[in-house]
């Protein structure tokens, strides 16, 4: 019998020899692939996150106050700015200072600020500046309020002291309202009512609705010889 062709030997060799396993190469094209994804992915959130951080910092830029902060997160649409302070002007020209601890912004409502520890200072030109201190509001830095609670206080450190549970306070018109109880402390008295209203370049405070006042006394002539600065006016309107 003749041999087999030389080809025919040669193709029948390969047929017998070992094939090459396709499955690691699979794998590896596989990983690449994942890696790839990842990278794209982790890319487009980077550059999300980079236009929300440049809007925002756009928005504070345009701001109708004056903006300082020692430190600013981001996390989503929200800012976390650490110890702001806002400088504005009320209709008058004379200025108003609003620090807290912790302030935090919505790129969506770039207008408003959620603050804590909140601690303003009000000029009051020739008088004594104004304090107010709450534990937490709400600022709009486009109407010039804020809306205060937690617990709030309006004092001069000397003639008066008002502590209220909740107030809005209008900057521009240098107006704070409140719809809950509030007391007013006075050298040898005190004035508390449902309702607050204190007009601060006026210095007048109106209550309305259940007004309780509490005498304490005259002064010792050695604590009345100094003249004091004039205390806030009083106005008292009981419900109908």
């Amino acid at each position: 019998m003749a041999d087999a062709p030389p080809q025919s030997r040669h193709r029948l060799s390969s047929l017998g020899a070992g094939r090459r396993n396709p499955f690691p190469a699979a794998l590896k094209h596989t990983a690449r692939v994942a890696r790839l994804k990842r990278g794209i992915v982790w890319s487009l959130a980077g550059a999300a996150v980079l236009g929300v951080a440049f809007a925002a910092f756009q928005f504070l830029r345009f701001l109708p106050v004056d903006l300082r902060f020692a430190h600013v997160a981001l996390e989503g649409t929200r800012i976390t700015i650490q110890t702001p302070k806002i400088v504005g002007y009320r209709r008058d020209g004379t200025p108003y200072e609003l620090r807290a601890k912790v302030g935090v912004q919505d790129v969506s409502k770039p207008d408003q600020f959620e603050l804590e520890g909140l601690e303003v200072k009000l000029d009051s030109g020739n008088q004594p500046s104004i304090m107010l201190t709450a534990a937490n509001g709400v600022y709009d830095a486009k109407t010039d309020r804020a809306d205060l609670g937690g617990g709030v206080r309006i004092y001069d450190g000397k003639n008066f002291d008002l502590a209220l549970d909740t107030a809005a306070m209008d900057f521009k018109a240098a107006t704070l309202t409140s719809d809950r109880r509030g007391t007013l402390k006075l050298d040898g008295m005190e004035i508390s009512a449902n309702e607050v209203t204190f007009l601060q370049n006026e210095r007048q405070a109106t209550f309305v609705g259940d007004t309780h006042t509490v005498l304490y006394g005259e002064k010792d002539e050695s604590e009345t010889e100094a003249a004091p600065d004039p205390a806030p006016a009083l106005k008292e309107t009981k419900d109908p």
